[in-house]
């Protein structure tokens, strides 16, 4: 199935009509990117993405990702790159998700490594499939955290924050625990930032089992990663206090 080149080509033009030059160079600035931005606000762009997504309907997962990655491939400013994920959470369109979709995920993650794609690729598509498809992700998700991409690391680690139902306690340790022992990536920045922020979603529904994993790895958790994971369950006892 090819992409939807009606709906490419509207997106493109609409996204160009909203560009605003006078905030293009700080935001590039202040996400440290070399693609250059439009200078689009993310309100204002996921406006613009479900405007053209109801106007140039796609029906089936195939097309939605082949215009998703085609979107992602072609992008000349970062907002492109946005809108393709941006699409990928318009209602409608969510509905079509399936396990077609992860390879596009896998490539999106490498080829696009940073902390912004990679947290909206972990918050919403992750997630989405992991609840569909629970038997299917979890090995991919565990094999995802030995990778050598820290990206990938990162996007396993953090698929699960904000879960309401479903989420699987022995998988977000599983996927944790490869970069404690990696000494490499263990150094790495978002390793240990995504690390602490998947510790800290999980304590507001299990304070003591994230105590416990801290005390437990406390000689191999870095400062930053512990500082994260505790920061509520310290807010909460200041509170009590």
């Amino acid at each position: 199935m090819a992409a939807h080149t009606a709906l490419l080509r509207a997106l493109n033009a609409a996204l160009a009509a909203q560009a605003q030059p006078a905030q293009a160079g700080a935001m590039q600035t202040y996400m440290k990117s070399t693609m250059p931005f439009l200078g689009i606000d993310t309100p204002l762009r996921r406006r613009v993405v479900a405007d053209v997504a109801a106007a140039y309907p796609i029906t089936d997962a195939a097309t939605l990702i082949d215009t998703v990655l085609q979107l992602w491939r072609s992008a000349t400013h970062r907002e492109q790159r946005y809108g393709a994920l941006d699409l990928l959470r318009v209602p409608r369109l969510r509905q079509l998700i399936d396990l077609q979709l992860l390879p596009a995920l896998h490539e999106m993650l490498l080829t696009g490594p940073w902390w912004d794609h990679n947290d909206e690729i972990s918050g919403q598509a992750l997630p989405m499939l992991l609840q569909r498809h629970p038997q299917d992700m979890k090995p991919v998700l565990r094999d995802w955290a030995r990778s050598d991409s820290l990206w990938l690391r990162r996007a396993a680690m953090l698929s699960q924050r904000g879960l309401k139902t479903g989420f699987d306690a022995a998988l977000l340790y599983d996927c944790i625990l490869p970069s404690l022992t990696d000494s490499a990536l263990a150094k790495e920045f978002f390793i240990r930032k995504g690390m602490g922020w998947a510790l800290r979603e999980r304590s507001y529904a299990a304070p003591e089992e994230v105590l416990a994993f801290c005390t437990e790895y406390q000689t191999q958790l870095s400062p930053l990663t512990v500082r994260e994971a505790l920061k509520a369950i310290r807010r909460a006892a200041t509170k009590t206090s």
